[in-house]
């Protein structure tokens, strides 16, 4: 019987002390499994805006429930702040030269919004040139295919690397990039092919894709290859607002 009881209080203890240790465990630890999940959601919610299949309303519900969750694990398995200065230009081998227009005029905000998906006005953005006159996707300086470069640090939100001629979507093949530090995503459009996928940590400078043709209006013989590029900044609402990234290109480093 003595036995017994010893062997009880035993079992007890050795169950409290589990049970504490359960509680202690820490409830905000994200895995990369959450930081790829949250983003696998936003890149299916980002769908729905695109093909119009969600409210304005309910679209930018969820994007205020998901994008602090996105950005608590980015931090959470290793992503960082990275600065202005060592950020990148978005093409490599190329520099300011290479953009449309004349000192950003290619940017014509009009009446964008995010939400409107495919159907939205406007030019909120900056195309960038490569040199490929045979429309090849092949840069004739290097007879290779261009490479597109992050411009800041961030995290993979959204891609689609289906595009066909087919297809009435304008961007093609594209990404859509989520930066903590400048609270901003970032938009690169008409690409051929896609070397990352949502939930992917990237630094300024890491290849993200190749330049295309693809995308409704970008396949044409009469529209020279290029990448589009756009900048929407979160307000305090998290409503992505397009901004004038002339600026942060012409201060971009190139990289050759």
């Amino acid at each position: 019987m003595k036995a017994f009881l010893i062997i009880t209080v035993c079992y007890l203890f050795i169950c409290s002390i589990s049970k504490q240790d359960k509680v202690n465990i820490p409830q905000n630890k994200l895995s990369p499994d959450s930081l790829l999940k949250y983003c696998s959601n936003f890149n299916f919610l980002n769908n729905k805006i695109r093909d119009n299949k969600i409210s304005k309303k309910e679209a930018l519900n969820q994007i205020q429930y998901l994008l602090p969750k996105i950005k608590a694990a980015y931090y959470k398995n290793g992503g960082k702040d990275f600065p202005q200065p060592i950020w990148r230009f978005p093409i490599e081998g190329y520099g300011t030269k290479a953009i449309g227009g004349v000192r950003g005029n290619g940017y014509v905000a009009s009446k964008y919004n995010y939400f409107d998906g495919n159907k939205h006005l406007g030019h909120p953005a900056h195309d960038i040139f490569i040199t490929d006159k045979n429309q090849d996707c092949i840069d004739d300086r290097t007879n290779k295919p261009a490479n597109i470069l992050s411009i800041t640090g961030g995290i993979v939100l959204a891609t689609d690397s289906g595009w066909d001629s087919t297809s009435s979507l304008r961007g093609g093949n594209y990404i859509w990039i989520y930066d903590p530090y400048s609270n901003s995503f970032y938009y690169y459009a008409h690409n051929s092919a896609l070397f990352v996928k949502p939930g992917d940590i990237i630094k300024p400078g890491n290849i993200i894709a190749t330049v295309g043709r693809t995308g409704l209006n970008a396949y044409k013989k009469r529209s020279p290859t290029h990448l589009h590029i756009m900048q929407l900044k979160l307000d305090n609402y998290i409503f992505p607002k397009p901004v004038n990234c002339y600026g942060v290109l012409i201060k971009a480093i190139k990289l050759n």
